[in-house]
């Protein structure tokens, strides 16, 4: 006889049977971003989508849609699942797991995902930077709408950069602190309380960029420059390498291809498991925002004026990061937005079952 048990935990669920072999199904609220597929392909119906043009305006996007009218009738935190599991029906086939976009479903046979099984079909879609490529800008790290990509790079110092000499003479110099307040880097201190005067120049920091020596009042400062005068020939190019590392943290990642879009090297890289089209009907949209602050993959937006008197369509979308979801379909109030799968690209399976459903998606 096969038991279950569900344990509800901030919004996440937890669903285990017990057998001969041990299934847990676990669902992660904060991961999910509303496509309904897992509603749509349970093979017993046993979840449920909630509303989540509603929940969504509170956990989702609300920062990247710039939908002002929306954050202000924001007033508390909704605490509530986008989807319900109802454990009396779910029998742990799976199904929801091996088909969400997101990763947000898990189920575990014996303690291993079916991710990691063969005999489970899975999407062929991935996102991965090299790290030969990256040049560590940190621009798919500020893209990424799901936050999923942290970059960490570690910068040459400034004196493998830059070389030369500065001093003060202090028997000229008056105090006054106009070099400190000129100081492109925030190289000098000085302190001008009467009887305790000094000034201090961080050589770490020093750009030897003669600021300060062409502003003092008193030509105090004596400073040169030796790659303006003398050129790179005692720097080593070695030294001024940015060097870093990228991280992607897959259970967040969508593939939607913004860190691939934005990059300005060929080190980002991703591909989708779904193609087919996204289409706005601007007549039916209202400009009600629930699909902009839905979408996970910022593909959805205001359009900005750029001229006076100019006629903009209600909502505009960047349909190259579209991963084909369907969440912003289900958010839509007014029918206004139609999403299609016109492929799948995924792992050959044997399972009429799992074809099936695979196919469905398609329709």
């Amino acid at each position: 006889m096969i038991k279950n048990v569900k344990e509800c935990k901030d919004n996440d669920f937890d669903i285990k049977r017990a057998a001969e072999e041990v299934r847990k199904l676990s669902f992660d609220d904060h991961v999910c971003i509303g496509c309904g597929i897992c509603e749509s392909t349970c093979p017993v119906e046993a979840i449920e989508l909630k509303d989540v043009g509603a929940i969504s305006r509170v956990h989702l996007n609300t920062q990247f849609s710039g939908h002002d009218k929306i954050k202000q009738n924001i007033i508390e935190d909704i605490d509530a699942p986008k989807i319900d599991i109802d454990e009396d029906k779910c029998v742990l086939c799976g199904m929801c797991s091996g088909l969400c976009p997101a990763d947000a479903l898990k189920l575990e046979i014996d303690g291993v995902s079916i991710k990691d099984i063969d005999s489970y079909p899975h999407y062929n879609h991935f996102a991965e930077i090299d790290d030969d490529e990256c040049i560590y800008c940190q621009k798919c790290q500020v893209a990424c709408p799901r936050e999923a990509i942290t970059i960490e790079r570690h910068l040459p110092k400034r004196s493998d950069l830059v070389t030369g000499e500065i001093s003060v003479n202090e028997d000229k110099c008056i105090y006054c602190g106009v070099c400190e307040e000129m100081c492109p880097a925030e190289a000098i201190v000085v302190d001008e309380k009467s009887g305790e005067e000094s000034i201090v120049i961080d050589k770490d920091k020093c750009v030897y960029c003669l600021v300060c020596k062409k502003v003092c009042p008193k030509n105090a400062i004596d400073a040169v420059c030796r790659i303006c005068s003398y050129g790179d020939y005692d720097l080593d190019p070695a030294d001024a390498v940015v060097t870093g590392s990228s991280i992607i943290e897959q259970d967040h990642c969508v593939k939607c291809g913004w860190c691939e879009g934005v990059c300005p090297t060929t080190a980002a890289k991703t591909k989708k498991a779904f193609t087919g089209t996204l289409d706005i009907d601007q007549d039916k949209c209202k400009s009600c925002g629930a699909c902009v602050d839905i979408c996970p993959c910022n593909v959805l937006s205001f359009p900005i004026p750029t001229g006076p008197g100019q006629i903009l369509d209600n909502i505009v979308k960047k349909d190259e990061y579209c991963i084909r979801c369907g969440a912003c379909e289900k958010a839509c109030p007014n029918d206004a937005i139609t999403v299609k799968i016109n492929s799948v690209d995924h792992t050959p399976t044997n399972s009429k079952t799992w074809i099936k459903a695979l196919d469905a998606l398609k329709n």
